[in-house]
């Protein structure tokens, strides 16, 4: 019977949704399961929910004791890839919050993305979502490009992609430009929310405009010139992050995973340049907080 007195726990913490995994310490998975939003920059008491909840989960299908987390009986072993833990003080507050973990070892989800991308081989990584970020490892070395924020940053993400689209669809509607395809499925999909597409966008979040990045795709797809020159800006801005990145000492030869929910969709409209330096993903995020998780318990 497997040994259970010492557990990893693994965490893929995003800003919409949360993914936890459960092993031993030789890797053999115990359970998964899922949990709500976990973004620690914009709350790390939401985080710490989400990431309790989706673990009382993977306990039940794993087979444990509902107070395993309590009754000394276990030595968790923790790593999370969290967003917003670049934010100082952040990753001390979940700790906190976390206090029946052992060891917890929270790293940005770029770190755990870019490991996981390349099976914890030097490598760099583009993540192009509602948000887009630049990272690479080489030795230990880390590196970092964009990620900042909507709308300060995030260049050639789903979110601005929709912002670019709302902005395009109100200059439109004013006369200052003329109207596009783009414009109508901007503007008829406003109103199918039962908005005016005039003022929808106030208090509008990220993911909200990210939300229209796929009506911008599909219209581009079928020749709307003002939707193909949005996609092209994107294309244009996810290779200043993957030149950027790779301007260091040592850094220059390596190749690009490009990952997240919109990279299938882009990397086609970033140029060749950009496209002859990318190879697949090995791994996921989650793959990458679990080789955290086994190093950290290597040293116990």
């Amino acid at each position: 019977m497997t040994d259970r007195s010492k557990l990893l726990l693994a965490m893929d913490a995003g800003a919409t949704k949360t993914v936890l995994r459960i092993a031993t310490p030789s890797g053999d998975v115990l359970a998964e399961s899922r949990g709500g939003p976990a973004n620690i920059a914009t709350s790390v008491e939401q985080a710490a929910k989400s990431m309790e909840g989706a673990l009382r989960h993977a306990i039940q299908a794993a087979g444990l004791p509902e107070d395993v987390l309590h009754n000394g009986e276990v030595k968790w072993i923790a790593a999370a890839g969290a967003a917003g833990a670049e934010v100082v003080g952040r990753p001390e507050k979940l700790k906190a919050l976390l206090p029946y973990l052992t060891i917890f070892d929270v790293r940005t989800d770029a770190y755990t993305s870019c490991l996981g991308a390349h099976n914890g081989a030097d490598g760099a990584i583009v993540a192009i979502g509602t948000g887009t970020v630049g990272y690479a490892i080489c030795g230990d070395r880390n590196h970092r490009v964009g990620g900042w924020g909507f709308p300060q940053s995030d260049e050639g993400g789903g979110a601005r992609i929709g912002l670019a689209a709302v902005r395009h669809m109100l200059a439109a509607s004013d006369g200052r430009i003329e109207e596009s395809d783009l414009f109508i499925a901007v503007r008829h999909h406003l109103q199918e929310l039962g908005s005016d597409p005039m003022t929808w966008s106030v208090g509008a979040s990220a993911a909200d405009f990210a939300v229209l990045a796929p009506i911008v795709l599909k219209t581009a797809k079928n020749g709307c010139e003002a939707a193909v020159k949005l996609l092209e800006k994107a294309g244009q801005d996810i290779a200043s992050l993957v030149e950027t990145l790779l301007k260091k000492d040592g850094f220059s030869e390596m190749k690009v995973a490009f990952t997240g929910g919109l990279a299938v969709e882009l990397l086609p409209w970033c140029p060749q340049t950009v496209r002859d330096k990318t190879v697949s993903c090995q791994g996921t995020s989650l793959d990458g907080a679990m080789r955290v998780a086994m190093e950290r318990a290597s040293m116990m």
